[in-house]
Order: structure tokens, then C-alpha cells, then sequence
């Protein structure tokens, strides 16, 4: 320590001061604010009083009795009080306490009642831990303690100040009652082992607490309860939260000083030699925790069982370690020491003082409080901090027209790693003037994306948000990863309609494209006939002829059965009549290159020039010279040349894709990028890649699609088992909870029996009933009811409960926590474990359900 500052424990409202103490100076100086204010920045103060050319002293403490004493802990071993008194600087110190044999004083102490601790470096032939009457007359200690026993650090508690603690042998920490008679020189006291002995802090407001650190480059902290403190050697030592390491450690770290706040109840302050100064927030839990309980999750790594309940529920880092803190700073301006002003700037504020090397002295302010937000069960955000405030806004979903997949997008990018998009919707809600500004403002706006994802999952249900697909394209237009989605959906769905994906006894039904070429359709005992052992193989073969597609034309295969039935799950059109439909469609809805991408990739490239030829003369299209490229069978050089800066221009990534296949004429070079959405890529690989080639591509991106939570994915992995490891990844990232819950419903359970989908869907449930959706709540449990029949109509559902039961008037959660089973149970005896066991006492304890 070279030195520190210390707010003055008699400061008052009017009067407010600091002590500056320079050990490398030899030096202190009170000073006083300025202004009566502590704003940021650096501190605005004046000198009161000074003591310059003191004797050399490594510790020092301030008297909580009377303002202007200051303890000295001279290198010598003496003990030295000096007076700081406005009227008079004296240089000399006015009483000195001194020690038989000369070592060094470690850590010096007051307590309330004036005594005074001195701890020393270790003697054998004196004790290192002498108490002074500091207001008496004699010099000699009242009490003499560890003989021959190094004495690191010292402190008394403030609230009883015949108890003190010190660590001792650098190996203990030991408490003593000053009270006590037997306790001399011999030893006695309560003592537990530790390394950390350096620079004890007490918390004030909690006196059971205090916490003490190591040494030096060791930047460990440990906090007590002297509760738990006992003579015994017990593996409860007393030492409640250990922090090892409490700071950063990228470079040789030690702990320099540690200081409890005083107006917040568990906040400890560490600063350390890099100029690094981090807040940690503790808290004690009304109850401890619940200890051998089959509900307490396993700890793979072992270890024992967390027994206290203390925790820590905040850390902050006030200040960087110089190291750290960026090129512009300088060592003059780190943190040498600091002190928490003792009284609170603001509600929700507390200063704190910083020294910087050049003895100057800057404010920061830090939080008194968290700011806790939760969203309620109606998607009001409640905030507390000042105070409690509770903000609805008003609800609102996207109405946007509707856009191609990709069509956001405006740069080239590898197809590897597409992320999930979030999709911010207009506010279409109709408000008057105020409201709107209100809204329109920056925290508004910050709120209602907040609540976006709630909001609009509650009115996706009021909107008939269910197992219409195509109603389900309008809901969520804007979203082009949902539009793929439920178009996917449905084209499985009309694929499966009328049980025309069964063949030989075996369902097909919702199987993507990876399961269809690796002839994996999933578990198979609920899709094949008990009476049936058709393979999968000979089912899709089957299939191509009962739904007569046409014959594979594309690269040489050995599986062309296959390569058509999945590019029927893309969406493939066999027939002319069929692909004009459908690019008339596309240009319909503003999707011009789109369409003629289309044309194209089915090799009908007179469709594509005629399209091209009705868009330009209708003006719909500038007229770029694509025409006379898409009719040139080969291209020049300058024309390739042409193609790659039209490429670069446009933002349009059909048109992109487009020009890319004229530049090289092969589509695999489209399939590298990201233009074409995941249909049209899988598309061009089942035509022009070979067998092993296509295995790799599916097997790509079907591993893709599921790390990354790609809804589009479903085409490769259908709605199958794969999904539902899709889907919680797609959850986890959009917190989408709905969409995910009725994708998977047409599968689950009548294909894929997975627990997860019942714990979405009972949350959904819940969500429902919250929202105080019952119709659109009854409306989902019919119709999936309906789903969840197997081929000879047997349901696969449990019968749902009581429809009469009591609701809590707010959340709308069944009050009734207790099943029959279990209240059968209570009734004969029986004793009830976890967290069931207490619910008849928590809805007693809350009079508003």
C-alpha cells in the first residue's frame, strides 16, 4: 500500500470529508468537498488540515470517537496517535504506544469504546497482538494475546467492541472476547485454518459477516459468518462464499484493500494492484437449501453439495485492470485505493471514492440496486428499480406483404451458415396522436420489441394461428423462414392426404428428403403394418408409380425412384401445365426472376424467354439484356464479363442466381451460394449430383439445418425425429414456442413419440389459458386430437381432465395442485415429498387466486 483514502465516519449532511493518506509520503491530510455535492468526475475538495514528516508507517486507522485522531502503525513496531486538528498541524505524533522489542506493525484498529488493537510481526520472546486503552492514561496494553504468533491483520466489530477478530501464523483466523478472562497471552479464542489473512473487512450492516484475502499473488477472497466458527475441527469452518481468484488474473495479481459498502447490506468492494476495482453483491436466501432431495439435479463433476445460503447475486467491475483498460489508458490514472462514501447520492446510487497515483481522488457512482424486469403472464413488462412501473403496450402483429425466401438478403454468402432472421413487425395498431408518440419514442420502441415475441404469439392465436397452412402463410407474412416453413408443412400434408404415401404397409407420411434418400422414415413400429415387413425401399418405388411421377430425367443414378419422390417433397413440377401455374403465381405476387429461375431450372427455357418477353414489354422489367443471354446457348468472354458486374449490381437474388448459372453454365456453382432458398438448392442437387455426392449434400445440410434451428430444414428432416432437435434449437434462438408446438403436431404423437413435445405442448397449453384464449385453447386440443389417431382410428391421447375446475382470476393456473393420486395418498398417510408437498400452504398464502 502507498496509499489510501478513507471517507470520514463523522461526516453529516452539511459537512463532508475524506482522509488522504500517503505511506510513501509519510503524510495525511483531511480534506473537505466542496459545493456539498459528489457528482462524477473528479472531486472537488479543500484542505482542512495536514500532518506532513511523520515517522515511516505502513497501517493507520481513524477513530470512530473522535474525528481528528488517526492511528499510526509505525515500521518500528510503535503504535503513534496524531492529531488532526484545523487549529493546529502538528508534525509530531501526540501519544506513542511502544513495544518491547522493534518489528513491524501490520494492522492497527479502534473500537467504539477507544481501545486500540496493534498486531505485530512475529517475536518469540513478546506477543504480537497488544490492546491499548487509547483514551487512558497508562501506555501499557489492557490486554496482552498470541504470543510469539505473527498477527497479519486486526479488526474490532462495531457493534461489539470487546470482540475483535485477527489472523494469525498466516494460517488462522480467530476470533476473541475481550470480555473473557482465560483468554491471555497462551491463546484461547475460536479459530478456523485459512490462507487468506490479509486485510479484513467487516460488513457493518451485518455483523456476522466479514471477509479477509491472501496474500501477496494470491488474489483470493474468502467471506465468514463467525456464527459458524467453533473450536472443533468440524468441516464447517465458517467460511460461507470463497472467490478464488476475485479478480483478474491475466497478470501476477494481489488484493490491496477490501471495504463493505455500508448502505447495502452484502456489497463488498475489492481493489487489486492492476488498478482493478469489482463490486460483488451478496445475498442470503430466507430458506436454506433443500439438502438429499430426488429433486436437487447431480453434480457430474462431484464435489459436495452447496450447504449455505448465502449467494452471490451480482458482480460488477467498477474499473478495469490497467492492463486492460485499452491503449488510451495511463498508469497515472489507474486505481492505487478507494472508499464508499458512507451515505447514498440518490435513491438508487452510492459514491465512491477512487485515489489515482497522482493523489487525486475521483467520484464514480454505483448502483445501489438492480433493475428487475419480468414479463407477467398478460405480456406486461414490470420494472423495478426507484419504483415499480408497469408497462402494456399495445398489440400489434406484422402486416407485410409477402416476400421470397432470401429475398432480405443483399450480399453473397456461402449457403454453410445461414442465421435464424428476426423478424421486427410493423406496428399496425390504430392510436391517437399521443399514443403514437408515446410509442414512436425510444423507450417504447424498446419495449415493444421486448414484448414482440409474446405479443405477437398472442395475437398469431387470436388469428386463427392452428393447422391451416395456408391461413398460417398469411399470419406470418413478412417471415419468410415461417412462409417456407408451413409451405413445407402443407406440401407434406397434401402429399399425405388421403393415405397416398402408404404403400405396402408402410406410411411415408411427413418424411423429408434426407429420410427419404437414406431410407431412414423414423420409428418404424408406428408407420409399417403389425402384418407387413415392406422395406422402405420398395415403398418409395411403389409410391412413384401409384402417384404416376414420371420417369428421373438428370445425372446417372442408381436410386432414380428416390431422386423423384424427393423432388416431389421440393415441390417439383413434372408437367408443363404445372410449372406455368406456378410461375404465374410468382410473377402474381412480384416475384418476376423468381419465375423465370424457375422456368430455367426445369430446362424450359422458352417459357423463361417468353415470361421475359411479356415483363418487358409490359415495363414490369428493365430490360437488361437477359433475354439474349438466356438464348445463347454458350456466352462470350465479355458477355461472362457482363454477367459478373450485373451479378454485383443487383440486389435481387434470383436475378443473382441467374447470372451466376449464365457465367459458368452449371448449377453448382448456385449451389454454393445462398441465393436460391433450401428447395431450390436441394432441387439442383437430386438433378446434377451423383449418388455419393448427394449423400454428402443432404447429410451437410441436414446437420446444418438442425444446429442452426432452420425451420427450412423441415424439408430435409421432415416432421420427424430429427425435427424435434431442430425445433429446440429454433426455440432456444426465437423463443418461438408456438410455431414450434404446431409443426410438430401433425406428427407427434401419431409418428414420433418424443417427451419434449409433450412439455411444449402443455407449456402452449398454459400460455393459451393465460391469455385467456379458451376457444382457440379448445379449437387446438380437437383438432390434434383428431391428428393423433392411428390408421384404424385408435386415438393415442390421454382423456383430457375435468373441463370444471377453479382458476386463479389473474394467470388463469388451476388452483387444484393436488391429482387424486395424490391426495388418495395424503388421505392414507402417506407422506409427500418435493414440490407438490407444500401447495395447500402456498395458495393459502395467496388471497388474490
Amino acid at each position: 500500500m502507498e496509499a489510501a483514502v478513507r471517507w470520514s465516519p463523522h461526516s453529516t449532511d452539511v459537512r463532508r470529508r475524506f482522509l488522504l493518506v500517503d505511506v510513501a509520503d509519510s503524510s495525511l491530510t483531511l480534506n473537505e468537498i466542496d459545493h456539498n455535492a459528489l457528482g462524477k468526475g473528479q472531486l472537488g475538495s479543500h484542505t482542512v488540515a495536514s500532518c506532513k514528516k511523520l515517522p515511516s508507517f505502513g497501517a493507520f486507522a481513524w477513530s470512530p470517537v473522535h474525528e481528528h485522531v488517526v492511528a499510526l502503525g509505525l515500521v518500528s513496531g510503535n503504535a503513534s496517535l496524531v492529531n488532526l486538528s484545523e487549529s493546529e498541524h502538528a508534525a509530531e505524533p501526540a501519544v506513542t504506544f511502544k513495544t518491547k522489542q522493534q518489528r513491524r506493525c501490520n494492522s492497527v484498529a479502534f473500537n467504539t469504546q477507544n481501545w486500540l488493537a496493534v498486531a505485530l510481526d512475529k517475536t518469540r520472546s513478546d506477543v504480537c497482538l497488544n490492546i491499548y486503552d487509547a483514551g487512558g492514561e497508562s501506555q501499557e496494553p489492557v490486554r496482552r494475546l498470541c504470543a510469539a504468533e505473527l498477527v497479519s491483520s486486526v479488526r474490532f466489530f462495531p457493534g461489539q467492541p470487546q470482540e475483535l477478530v485477527a489472523t494469525t501464523q498466516r494460517s488462522f483466523i480467530r476470533l476473541y472476547d475481550l470480555r473473557d478472562a482465560s483468554i491471555g497471552s497462551g491463546g484461547g479464542g475460536l479459530q478456523a485454518p485459512t490462507r487468506n489473512v490479509n486485510n479484513i473487512s467487516i460488513d457493518p450492516l451485518d455483523e456476522n459477516y466479514f471477509a479477509s484475502a491472501g496474500s501477496s499473488g494470491d488474489p483470493s477472497v474468502t467471506v465468514w459468518d463467525k456464527r459458524w466458527i467453533s473450536p472443533s475441527s468440524s468441516n464447517s469452518n465458517g467460511a460461507v462464499l470463497n472467490f478464488s481468484p476475485a479478480v483478474n488474473v491475466s497478470a501476477t495479481t494481489t488484493i490491496w484493500s477490501l471495504r463493505y459498502s455500508g448502505q447495502r447490506r452484502g456489497r463488498l468492494a475489492i481493489c487489486a494492484n492492476t488498478g482493478e476495482i469489482r463490486v460483488i453483491d451478496m445475498l442470503e436466501s430466507k430458506t436454506l437449501p433443500v439438502h438429499n432431495s430426488e429433486y436437487l439435479p447431480m453434480n457430474p463433476y462431484g464435489g459436495s453439495p452447496w450447504h449455505a445460503n448465502r449467494y452471490v447475486s451480482r458482480v460488477r467491475d467498477v474499473q478495469r485492470p490497467w492492463h486492460q483498460a485499452g491503449e488510451d489508458s495511463k498508469d497515472s490514472s489507474r486505481a492505487i485505493a478507494f472508499d464508499w462514501a458512507g451515505e447514498e447520492i440518490s435513491k438508487s446510487e452510492q459514491a465512491m471514492l477512487i485515489l489515482q497515483p497522482s493523489r487525486k481522488v475521483e467520484v464514480v457512482h454505483v448502483p445501489l440496486a438492480d433493475t428487475h424486469a419480468e414479463v407477467t403472464s398478460r405480456q406486461e413488462l414490470g420494472t423495478l428499480r426507484e419504483e415499480i412501473r408497469v408497462t402494456e403496450p399495445r398489440s400489434y402483429i406484422a402486416s407485410a406483404k409477402p416476400m421470397a425466401p432470401y429475398e432480405q438478403q443483399n450480399r453473397a454468402s456461402t449457403a454453410e451458415d445461414p442465421e435464424i432472421i428476426d423478424h421486427e413487425p410493423e406496428d399496425n395498431s390504430l392510436d391517437d396522436g399521443d399514443e403514437i408518440a408515446r410509442r414512436r419514442s425510444r423507450d417504447a420502441s424498446y419495449v415493444g420489441k421486448l414484448l414482440a415475441p409474446a405479443t405477437m404469439s398472442r395475437e398469431r392465436c387470436r388469428l386463427g394461428y392452428l393447422f391451416d397452412c395456408h391461413k398460417n402463410i398469411g399470419i406470418v407474412a413478412g417471415n419468410w423462414q415461417l412462409e417456407r416453413l408451413w409451405e413445407i408443412v402443407n406440401r407434406f400434408k397434401e402429399q399425405a392426404a388421403d393415405k397416398a404415401m402408404i404403400h405396402g404397409g408402410v406410411d411415408l407420411s411427413y418424411v423429408g428428403v434426407s429420410g427419404l434418400w437414406s431410407e431412414v422414415a423414423g420409428n418404424m413400429e408406428r408407420r409399417r403394418s403389425p402384418s407387413r415387413r415392406t422395406k422402405v425401399s420398395d415403398a418409395i418405388i411403389g409410391l412413384i408409380s401409384d402417384r404416376d411421377i414420371p420417369p428421373f430425367e438428370g445425372e446417372r443414378t442408381n436410386f432414380p425412384e428416390h431422386r423423384q419422390l424427393c423432388l416431389a417433397a421440393c415441390g417439383w413440377k413434372f408437367t408443363v401445365d404445372t410449372l406455368e401455374a406456378e410461375c404465374q403465381e410468382l410473377i402474381d405476387r412480384g416475384l418476376y426472376y423468381t419465375a423465370i429461375v424457375q422456368a430455367v431450372l426445369h430446362d424450359y427455357k422458352h417459357i423463361a424467354l417468353n415470361m421475359l418477353r411479356t415483363l418487358i414489354r409490359s415495363k414490369t422489367v428493365p430490360n437488361i439484356g437477359l433475354g439474349a443471354l438466356l438464348a445463347s446457348d454458350k456466352i462470350n468472354e465479355e458477355q461472362r464479363e457482363m454477367c459478373l458486374w450485373m451479378a454485383a449490381d443487383t440486389e435481387d437474388p434470383a436475378l443473382k442466381a441467374l447470372l451466376t448459372f449464365l457465367t459458368t453454365g452449371d448449377w453448382r456453382d448456385v449451389m454454393k451460394t445462398n441465393y436460391l432458398h433450401l428447395g431450390y438448392r436441394v432441387a439442383l442437387a437430386l438433378r446434377y449430383l451423383n449418388d455419393t455426392e448427394l449423400s454428402g449434400f443432404l447429410q451437410t445440410e441436414t446437420a446444418r439445418a438442425v444446429r442452426n434451428g432452420d425451420p427450412e430444414g423441415t424439408l430435409l428432416t421432415g416432421l420427424g425425429e430429427e425435427a424435434m432437435d431442430l425445433f429446440q434449437t429454433y426455440i432456444a434462438k426465437t423463443n418461438d414456442l408456438q410455431t414450434a408446438v404446431l409443426a410438430t403436431a401433425f406428427t407427434n404423437p401419431r409418428y414420433v413419440d418424443d417427451l419434449r413435445f409433450d412439455m411444449w405442448k402443455e407449456v402452449y397449453l398454459e400460455q393459451m389459458q393465460a391469455w385467456r384464449a379458451f376457444s382457440e385453447r379448445t379449437k387446438f386440443t380437437v383438432q390434434h386430437a383428431h391428428k393423433a389417431r392411428t390408421a384404424d382410428g385408435k386415438t393415442l391421447l390421454e382423456p383430457p381432465p375435468a373441463p370444471v375446475t377453479l382458476k386463479c382470476n389473474h394467470c388463469q393456473g388451476a388452483l387444484a395442485r393436488r391429482t387424486p393420486a395424490t391426495s388418495q395418498a395424503t388421505a392414507n398417510g402417506t407422506k409427500q415429498h418435493g414440490p407438490l408437498a407444500h401447495a395447500g400452504t402456498q395458495e393459502n398464502n395467496h388471497p388474490s387466486d
